[in-house]
């Protein structure tokens, strides 16, 4: 099959990779974290899908630094308790409580999409509701491992494509999460929870997808397919995300840095790569076209540039194609006062039938010698394409503007 196919290639190419493991050789031993305030933490104004992952990134990115911080590294006991506890067990809390209120937010964001106002959360097995992501968020403190739901007035009058759409959110969101993490260790380097976040946002959706609810959102999924005119079933769901999950370098390269900090204390984690291609990650999404799978390459073409590129193409369902370039410029100077600055233009081009639907974004941050940093983001969303399909934040326009700061820890 071609599934394990690919597994295969991915793992003899990881064979190469960790003999190049010098690329996880760096100036500094641990992550560069931070947190984040983003002007998508307003979810009623600017409903963002996008602007809204900085929260959980901010949370999974403090606790690092908190375990890079705290954890006790005198000797191979003390790492390896140090590791299990505070790099394995305690992150399945914190990753309980942010990563189900963001699946949540994922249905609530593309509710919004579609013009269904009024949202509420229920954020664990009680019957209490609340109004807002950062609501729930604290009410799953005292209950992380509880499930949770959204609901809008009205959603029942939707059509078949928002039906689906809304509810193929939250799985989605799980696993643009897994690439947030991704990405961040490929551009500022990871720590050792991540390799449980990855994980455990990667297989959230394939473990759904395994439950025999009749209820949940993966059933709803199946029939939301069925009623598009397209054959596809959990086991499709399954083998797609299983495979996107073990054939990903970010998993290789977490693995060999949890290692490498068990053997030799070393915190910061990078990509495990070849010649400077790092190796391919790849991410499973649910779209009213079907089932897609996005590979992701990256390649550290100069000390200062990195290039990335994405294909993504519906595996089970409709045919489309949609291909993402993007540059990554970072200019570093540490005696002047904005000590860093980075540029990141991407561009996205989806292709069906000969049609082309064109959008993209750019990315502008700078941190100054305070390690306080500005960014601000601008995307053009076409909502023809699978990524605006996913991350638009309203029918009427789609032009979004994003602003933050960030403080380096």
């Amino acid at each position: 099959m071609r599934l394990y196919k690919k597994l295969l290639f991915s793992f003899c190419t990881l064979s190469f990779a960790i003999a190049d493991c010098s690329a996880q050789a760096d100036e500094s031993t641990v992550s560069s974290n931070r947190i984040y305030f983003s002007s998508g933490y307003f979810e009623n104004t600017f409903n963002s899908n996008e602007g809204m992952s900085y929260f959980p990134m901010s949370v999974y990115e403090t606790y690092n630094w908190g375990f890079e911080k705290l954890s006790y590294d005198s000797s191979k006991l003390s790492r390896f308790f140090s590791w299990l506890i505070g790099g394995q067990i305690l992150p399945l809390y914190v990753h309980g409580v942010t990563n189900t209120s963001f699946h949540e937010f994922g249905h609530a964001t593309r509710d919004r999409r579609y013009g269904f106002n009024d949202i509420y959360y229920r954020p664990n097995d009680s019957s209490k509701t609340v109004t807002s992501f950062f609501s729930m968020f604290f009410e799953r403190f005292a209950t992380p491992f509880d499930g949770a739901s959204t609901g809008a007035p009205n959603r029942g009058t939707a059509d078949d494509e928002a039906d689906f759409v809304i509810s193929a959110g939250g799985m989605n969101n799980e696993i643009l999460l897994s690439k947030l993490i991704a990405e961040r260790i490929h551009e500022r380097g990871g720590s050792v929870p991540d390799l449980s976040y990855y994980l455990n946002s990667k297989l959230g959706p394939y473990g759904y997808s395994t439950s025999d609810s009749k209820t949940g959102d993966p059933e709803r999924l199946v029939s939301g397919y069925s009623r598009l005119g397209k054959n596809i079933t959990r086991k499709d769901f399954q083998n797609h995300y299983l495979f996107s999950t073990f054939a990903s370098g970010t998993f290789y390269s977490l693995l060999w840095g949890n290692i490498d900090y068990l053997r030799n204390s070393q915190h910061r984690i990078k990509p495990l790569s070849l010649g400077g291609f790092t190796l391919p990650d790849f991410y499973t999404y649910l779209n009213t076209k079907g089932i897609s799978t996005e590979a992701v390459l990256h390649y550290q073409a100069t000390e200062n540039i990195k290039l990335g590129l994405s294909y993504e193409r519906i595996y089970e369902g409709d045919s489309y194609d949609q291909i993402s370039p993007e540059i990554l410029f970072q200019i570093n100077n540490q005696s002047h006062y904005i000590k860093n600055y980075s540029l990141k233009p991407q561009l996205v081009i989806g292709i069906e039938s000969g049609r082309v639907d064109l959008g993209g974004s750019v990315l502008v941050e700078a941190t100054t010698q305070l390690d306080v940093g500005m960014f601000l983001k601008y995307t053009y969303y076409n909502k023809n394409t699978l990524y605006g399909e996913r991350n638009s934040p309203f029918a009427s326009h789609s032009n979004e503007l994003l602003a933050g700061a960030y403080y380096v820890l």
